[in-house]
């Protein structure tokens, strides 16, 4: 076998710096979003960074594609959508089920995730409750309730964006849309009840 030239070894090196620098160039700005959308969509923060990972690593090879998208992040979400897909028909396929985290954590450090923003103690508890109460929701919607929900009702894709990147008829994503809200409510409703009987019975219980 050929022995590599040394300039052709360093031209491989210099070659592979630079698509590499290019292919971070060009996703760097969308990570954060697309890593809010993966964990809007799994409910875990290590199952997104996951899906984000092996959405970087698929794509990557495909620079030469990507270089001539006039927009990258609508791409890389229908790609991101349908590796997410494809994993749940596995992860249904298999004898193991794997949960949902029920907390989520703050970047700032804060255990709660609750803002000091100068409130009283009350209205700091409250809204921690809250939080916890939508999260709790949240994660009992099925993924395709979540994706839908995530995209229209807090990314605000328009249907017609979402029906691109999912590659579902809009009447189809306007009915989903509608029943996912009236699960969401129905989920949030039943937390609440269920919090409002565990605190009514630890007060009785109290001396």
């Amino acid at each position: 076998m050929r022995r590599m030239a040394l300039p052709d070894f360093l031209n491989g090196i210099r070659t592979r710096e630079h698509r590499a620098r290019e292919f971070d160039r060009l996703f760097r700005e969308h990570i954060p979003a697309l890593y809010r959308s993966a964990y809007r969509w799994t409910g875990s923060v290590d199952r997104a960074e996951d899906l984000v990972q092996d959405l970087l690593t698929r794509l990557y090879p495909r620079l030469d594609e990507i270089r001539t998208l006039d927009q990258v992040k609508p791409w890389a979400m229908r790609v991101m959508y349908r590796i997410f897909v494809d994993q749940i028909r596995r992860e249904r396929r298999s004898p193991i089920q794997f949960g949902f985290e029920e907390s989520l954590e703050d970047d700032s450090g804060d255990e709660t995730g609750v803002p000091h923003d100068g409130a009283e103690p009350d209205v700091l508890v409250e809204r921690e409750l809250m939080q916890e109460q939508i999260l709790i929701a949240w994660s009992k919607l099925t993924e395709d309730h979540r994706v839908v929900l995530s995209m229209h009702d807090i990314e605000e894709y328009s249907l017609v964006e979402i029906a691109t990147i999912i590659d579902a008829p809009i009447g189809t994503l306007k009915s989903r849309v509608h029943r996912a809200r009236a699960r969401l409510r129905e989920m949030l409703a039943m937390e609440r009840s269920e919090t409002t009987d565990r605190v009514t019975s630890n007060s009785i219980g109290e001396p």
